[in-house]
């Protein structure tokens, strides 16, 4: 087995809009939960005999790590968050897989450059434990967040933001859109291309080179703030995205040569080998003999699955997460990926 499942006690319930709630976890065992801000729990939910999962980002930052937080926002046709907002409370178990997510903080933190973030609704989640961790732990870098709801109720952190922009008035900047205001309390606004460009060089303090941008919210937002950002010159290593709509996972390329093949799982206590064949991806064959190989949305989106492969060769239908470096290094999206040749892949996980 390559998966390792933590048990996760929910010790607390905060309401954070009248259709978001934050769960507080902690390892039954007692162990930390170790993780990196932007990072995500993929929970693990049994419904008659099928396994449903879905990911959820933590939303605490790190370094209590007894206890993480992850924030659900209730979606009215989602089988999941209503399941976990109408019926989980306070003492009740959850599984979920370690946590995971490419959607991470730069090593190089305390340098004097310009962080922005741009998130739309829930797109906070991982955001809000990005930012209070680089307030709390450099000195040097500003910190910029964009952030569009429909309503100030609507508006997951409010109130924390409200303190953070106090107590870091020299190094944070929140621009609040609000696109359905209160009658005669706010102007509508909605952030678009143009409110972009002029308010990225209005927020820049140090060299653009050096700007960084996470982007986290509905795919028509992402687009357009990634559209916007590359269209203003900056580079694609500049950029980072979450995504939390998962579409229906990509047809299968064309293999010249569909012939079965053999899977290594290197670096266990025991070696793996299963065989693979195309249509089927690395993961489906792994699941269909028993292997229980990470994974979560099974689109090639919130890199769960991601392994190394250190020999053969891997195709992937579908990446919306591995950059040029991280493919360059082997990273492949099993979900989404077939084999070529017979392969051998190693897993990193936390």
């Amino acid at each position: 087995m390559v998966e390792q499942i933590l048990n996760l006690r929910i010790v607390g319930k905060v309401n954070e809009t009248a259709e978001t709630v934050s769960f507080l976890l902690a390892d039954t065992a007692g162990r930390e939960i170790l993780y990196k801000a932007g990072q995500f729990l993929t929970l693990i939910f049994s419904r008659g005999q099928r396994e449903i999962r879905r990911s959820y980002s933590i939303s605490s930052p790190p370094g209590n790590n007894q206890v993480v937080r992850i924030t659900v926002k209730r979606v009215h046709n989602g089988e999941v968050s209503r399941l976990l907002l109408d019926q989980y409370h306070t003492g009740d178990i959850l599984k979920a897989t370690l946590p995971a997510g490419m959607f991470v903080q730069d090593e190089k933190v305390d340098i004097a450059r310009d962080v922005f973030f741009l998130a739309a609704g829930s797109g906070i989640s991982p955001v809000f434990s990005f930012l209070t961790n680089i307030l709390h732990n450099t000195t040097k870098t500003s910190v910029v967040l964009v952030y569009q709801n429909h309503t100030k109720e609507d508006t997951i952190f409010r109130s924390d933001l409200i303190r953070i922009s106090e107590n870091f008035a020299e190094r944070f900047k929140w621009y609040d859109f609000v696109s359905s205001p209160e009658t005669g309390m706010h102007l509508s606004c909605r952030l678009n291309n143009e409110i972009l460009e002029a308010l990225i060089p209005a927020a820049t303090q140090y060299q653009p080179a050096d700007s960084l941008f996470y982007i986290c919210g509905p795919p028509s937002f992402m687009r357009m703030c990634q559209f916007t950002v590359l269209r203003m010159g900056y580079e694609e290593t500049q950029i980072k995205k979450e995504y939390f709509v998962i579409n229906t996972p990509p047809p299968a390329p064309l293999i010249v040569n569909p012939a079965e093949r053999v899977v290594l799982l290197e670096g266990l206590a025991d070696e793996i080998t299963f065989a693979t064949m195309y249509p089927k991806t690395i993961l489906e064959s792994a699941l269909e003999q028993g292997i229980a190989l990470p994974y979560s949305c099974r689109g090639g989106r919130c890199s769960t699955c991601v392994a190394k492969c250190v020999r053969g060769e891997v195709v992937m239908s579908m990446n919306d997460i591995l950059t040029k470096a991280d493919i360059k290094n082997g990273l492949v999206l099993t979900c989404v990926g077939y084999a070529v040749t017979d392969i051998a892949l190693t897993y990193k996980q936390g």
